[in-house]
């Protein structure tokens, strides 16, 4: 195999173009043998002549002479037949007492975990105003250390435990349901 690279020659051209500075190699590969692998080309005049099946899609049947080569029109597919079910109902299990009370938990759940965000809202801002206070007026700074700082470790505690006690008692509740199913 030969690579041969044919390229002009940027003296002889007299006309200079804005691309004939850098002008493209034009690149050619011969080989001497063949290779291998190349599948010959059938020779048309061969008095052995096989039949040429087209190439078949995903899912076609195998082999041309099962005898199972009808083509189908179009649109005329078989569908697999469809199981109709009935829809989900909620379940009637509770009575209203106990949806009542399950209600009553919901709304009880909500404004602790609303008051919760506040709570992380609050150390919030007491972070960002004590990492800031340095860059504060030298009263401001002295206020912040004096009411500010004390109780943003306290905040912090408070704010961790009762987030670990909330999702021991979550926990604890959904143990409780599993059991009793």
């Amino acid at each position: 195999m030969a690579l041969q690279i044919y390229t002009p020659s940027s003296l002889a051209n007299t006309v200079y173009h804005r691309h004939s500075l850098f002008p493209k190699p034009k690149f050619s590969i011969k080989s001497k043998k063949p290779t291998v692998d190349a599948d010959p080309t059938p020779d048309p005049t061969s008095s052995s002549k096989k039949a040429v099946v087209p190439g078949q899609g995903f899912g076609s049947s195998p082999s041309p002479s099962s005898g199972s080569n009808k083509k189908k029109p179009k649109g005329k597919r078989e569908r697999a037949s469809i199981i109709r079910r009935s829809p989900v109902e909620k379940p009637a299990f509770l009575t209203k007492e106990e949806e009542a009370k399950a209600e009553e938990q919901r709304k009880n759940e909500s404004a602790f975990l609303l008051a919760w965000l506040g709570l992380g809202g609050i150390i919030l801002f007491q972070g960002i105003v004590l990492a800031a206070s340095g860059f504060l007026p030298e009263e401001w700074d002295k206020f912040f250390v004096k009411y500010l700082y004390p109780s943003f470790t306290p905040t912090v505690i408070l704010f961790l435990a009762g987030t670990v006690a909330y999702g021991v008692l979550k926990y604890l509740e959904n143990e409780k349901l599993k059991d009793q199913k």
